[in-house]
């Protein structure tokens, strides 16, 4: 909804809704010292100014997220700049399932909202997670959560030719099983919806890259996921989905009606090449494109499935996010491993916190010493 320009609108255009930074992904001092230069030099420009952070830890000991927020709480508390602080955290209130963070949060006062029991961050974009941040840049979470309930409506009939979700994840589960198909590709046809195959990488590579099933034995089941745009990665990927090793289920994601298309104009139709696609709207031009890449794969054999959202709206993202959500879910049943865990996870922050006390000890002996 917001889009890549969202933060170049004016206040007006944007409703009165603020900009919006993402940080807290990653433990990149350039990108955060880019952020608290703009803040500052934005903060010039308005009386009143205010920043929120909105601190999305389950625990509270993340490292990214608690690490990034600690740098710029310094940083505008040394410019001056008004800092709120909301946390979105485990829901235990006291004793010893308290995170860190709902404990910290508490002691200061921050509003706090919860990511529920049982639900893992990945699951976790139709709760308090995701719809705060929906809330705060007026994307319509009512009808986000309107089309999930539809979807987990229709994905709960046996019939599997009327459950979208049942459906997709036995497609995918037989590719891998039968046909070595173990990467995944999602390919929106909209640059607004990279964003869904970025979400989406974490939701299947998390889910079902699994070394052990359900009873111990080691099946190391997953496909790797894979991110692409269309028509971008047409120039990019499609060479190698084309005549590289029969090993990938490519996903098309497709818009039929777009609000704000435009048509391109006939300005060089003495060129035959530019005439051929002058007058056409660019949504045709893209579909066309979408519909080509398709035909191409099948004709070397090579699966390939389209999710057609009517619009681009909050209620046919939902809808599409759960079915999604829900695939994975069901293909983690037949492939008898635990689509909800993530033990691999914890192996490599066994490390990472191994890494870090030697340099925290290091870091306080020098300041002693100075």
């Amino acid at each position: 909804q917001c889009g890549e320009f969202w933060n170049l609108k004016s206040t007006a255009e944007r409703k009165g809704f603020p900009k919006a930074f993402f940080a807290g992904n990653n433990v990149d001092s350039h990108k955060m010292t880019g952020l608290i230069h703009f803040l500052k030099a934005d903060s010039h420009t308005k009386p009143n100014y205010t920043v929120m952070a909105v601190v999305i830890s389950k625990s509270g000991s993340t490292i990214e997220p608690m690490s990034n927020y600690m740098v710029l709480k310094q940083a505008m508390n040394d410019a001056g700049i008004a800092l709120e602080t909301v946390a979105v955290t485990d829901p235990h209130d006291g004793g010893e399932k308290e995170t860190l963070l709902h404990g910290l949060a508490k002691k200061s006062g921050w509003p706090i909202f919860y990511v529920p029991d049982g639900v893992g961050g990945r699951f976790s974009v139709f709760s308090e997670v995701g719809l705060i941040v929906g809330a705060l840049t007026g994307f319509d979470i009512r009808q986000f959560l309107d089309g999930a309930r539809d979807m987990d409506h229709a994905c709960q009939n046996p019939d599997i030719w009327q459950n979208p979700a049942l459906l997709n994840s036995v497609l995918k589960f037989l590719a891998g099983k039968n046909h070595g198909r173990d990467l995944e590709v999602l390919m929106p046809y909209a640059d607004n919806l990279k964003s869904l195959s970025e979400w989406y990488i974490q939701l299947l590579a998390e889910s079902l890259g699994k070394r052990l099933d359900k009873q111990g034995n080691v099946v190391n089941y997953g496909r790797t996921p894979i991110v692409a745009v269309g028509t971008t990665d047409m120039h990019a990927q499609t060479q190698e989905h084309q005549e590289g090793p029969q090993d990938k289920v490519v996903q098309f994601v497709s818009i039929e009606n777009w609000p704000d298309d435009v048509t391109v104009p006939h300005l060089y139709d003495e060129y035959p090449k530019l005439a051929a696609f002058s007058g056409l709207p660019l949504s045709q031009i893209l579909e066309a494109a979408r519909s080509s890449n398709a035909e191409a794969l099948a004709g070397d054999g090579r699966p390939s499935a389209n999710y057609i959202l009517p619009a681009l709206t909050p209620y046919h993202l939902g809808e599409l996010m759960f079915m999604l959500c829900l695939s994975i879910a069901y293909e983690g049943e037949y492939a008898n491993v635990d689509a909800f865990n993530q033990p691999g996870v914890e192996v490599y922050k066994k490390f990472l916190g191994g890494r870090l006390k030697p340099a925290s000890k290091s870091i306080r002996n020098s300041s002693a010493a100075a």
